[in-house]
Order: C-alpha cells, then sequence, then structure tokens
C-alpha cells in the first residue's frame, strides 16, 4: 500500500464523504461477489486499503478514486453519491452555491458541482487545495482523461511531469492531459479553484 495514495484518519475523525465513499465501494463490490483481493486485482488498489475505504478509516486521493469507478466500471459520482444509483436518463442539475457534495481527500477538499452520470463527458468540481508544498502533497497523480483548471482564489502552483511549474492566480486558466504526472500546491495558502474533470467515455 502506498502511503501516499491515501491518508489514513482517526476513528470519528474521517474527512468529508469517507463514509459515503466506503459504503458505495462495499455495495459495488459485493454486488459484483468480489472478495477484496478480486476487487484489488480489478482496480490496480491493495485489497488492505480497499478494506481501510470501505471502513471508513482512509480518504482516497482522486487518483486512487479514478481507478476504482474504472476497475467497477462506474462513474465518480456513483462512488461519492450518497444516494443510490438511478436509472434516470434525462435530468437537469441545479447545485446552490455550497450546497454540492463534498469529498475530502489528502490533496483537496472538493465540492461537487454537477449531478452527472455515466455517459456525461465531464464533471465539475470546486477544490480548496490543501497542500502548501510537494512534500505534503506526495507523489503526482496520473490518470486517463483531459483536465482543466481555473484559480477562483489564491493562487496555486501545477506541476505537471517534468515540466517547470506554473503559478496561477485569480482567473488563470489551464487544461492538460491528465495521464501526465501533476499536482496542485497553494504555496501561499488558502486557495481554491473550478476543476473540470472529462474522463474517456464519460464520467
Amino acid at each position: 500500500m502506498n502511503a501516499h495514495d491515501l491518508a489514513l484518519t482517526g476513528v470519528g475523525d474521517s474527512p468529508p464523504g469517507a463514509d459515503v465513499v466506503g459504503a458505495n465501494l462495499r455495495r459495488v463490490r459485493q454486488a459484483g461477489d468480489l472478495s477484496l483481493k478480486a476487487a484489488a486485482a480489478r482496480t490496480s488498489v491493495s485489497s488492505a486499503t480497499l478494506s481501510r475505504i470501505e471502513n471508513g478509516l482512509m480518504s482516497p486521493t482522486f487518483d486512487v478514486m479514478i481507478r476504482i469507478c474504472e476497475g467497477f466500471g462506474i462513474s465518480i459520482t456513483d462512488l461519492v453519491d450518497p444516494r443510490p444509483a438511478s436509472t434516470e436518463i434525462l435530468r437537469i442539475a441545479e447545485i446552490p452555491l455550497g450546497t454540492g457534495r463534498r469529498v475530502e481527500t489528502p490533496q483537496y477538499r472538493f465540492e461537487f458541482l454537477s449531478e452527472d452520470r455515466r455517459g456525461v463527458p465531464f464533471l465539475t468540481l470546486r477544490a480548496d487545495v490543501l497542500c502548501r508544498s510537494m512534500a505534503e502533497f506526495g507523489p503526482m497523480h496520473a490518470h486517463a482523461g483531459w483536465e482543466q483548471i481555473i484559480v477562483q482564489s489564491g493562487s496555486i502552483e501545477v506541476r505537471i511531469a517534468q515540466q517547470a511549474p506554473r503559478r496561477l492566480s485569480v482567473g488563470d486558466m489551464l487544461a492538460f492531459d491528465s495521464q501526465l504526472e501533476h499536482a496542485v500546491i497553494a504555496p501561499a495558502g488558502k486557495a481554491s479553484i473550478l476543476w473540470i474533470y472529462a474522463a474517456t467515455g464519460g464520467v
């Protein structure tokens, strides 16, 4: 298990959304009649890590959530939504400011601004950037898809593969291939971004 993949938290001190993610992961795994070992092989996430996520003891990074979703063939919103997946084909999503589902990872605090499911080409989130340095962030992330970020408050530093760090301020935008290793930190502290993620085949 990679210590940087997940953040271990104390009982009763789980990050927002950790219990929901864990319950949904267990439901999907059991629906497929899969053991933790089989689920680990399918998702490339260790069985020990999956167990801790299911029990709300760890909060997965966005990178790990992507691997879980790809392994089980589900959307990110299926993983973080407290409601069971519906069979709706078409709907309109309206989310007032501050009311979106919240999920915290070791690197970011996400608020989901869309209710999209399978077949929709992108996912929109607001994210607070939690790490001020790469030492705090840990290994950079890489996964399938395309990302676009727009700084809403504060300033950030974006690291992409071996390229020079990019410093962005309010209103600045950057788009990049998610398969390139990447990380977003806030050296000055307290920064938020609008994050648009497009996965291959929809989210």
